[in-house]
């Protein structure tokens, strides 16, 4: 994850994660925890799909996803991040909180990786990951991540 989004999850700011439906995103329930940047431990509280970013922005609070960005940047920038094709798969947010703060703590870790530029170099304020083409920028890890 980028340095802002990160610094916005740390401090308790952004308390949903957005990326497009992957199926390896898929995979991920309440309950499972999460390795931000190979360290710091989260834990799923809540995941919600919708069909697009749309939806997403209905039903979700924005503040929550970027702080300080209206719904027409953080609209823009989750376009400009994933394309028609991807955004066209769905969209999953999911609720996060530090482990120690988080029910049900057991299940798989997995990872989220460093987030693409945003609209005009800026940092993606989703902190939505790398968008790589197979999906990998997120994943189940038995391992720990």
């Amino acid at each position: 994850m980028r340095e802002e989004p990160l610094r916005w999850i740390l401090t308790g700011r952004k308390t949903i994660e957005v990326r497009v439906a992957y199926p390896n995103l898929t995979r991920l329930s309440p309950g499972d925890r999460l390795r931000l940047n190979g360290q710091y431990l989260f834990v799923i509280r809540r995941i919600a799909r919708y069909r697009d970013f749309e939806e997403l922005l209905a039903h979700e609070d924005p503040a929550a996803i970027a702080p300080g960005w209206t719904p027409a940047q953080l609209r823009e920038a989750l376009r400009t991040l994933y394309p028609p094709e991807k955004e066209a798969l769905g969209v999953i947010a999911f609720e996060i909180a530090p482990e120690g703060e988080a029910y049900g703590a057991a299940g798989t870790s997995g990872f989220l990786g460093e987030a693409p530029q945003g609209p005009s170099g800026a940092s993606n304020p989703s902190g939505t990951g790398a968008s790589h083409s197979d999906g990998s920028h997120a994943s189940t890890d038995a391992a720990g991540g």
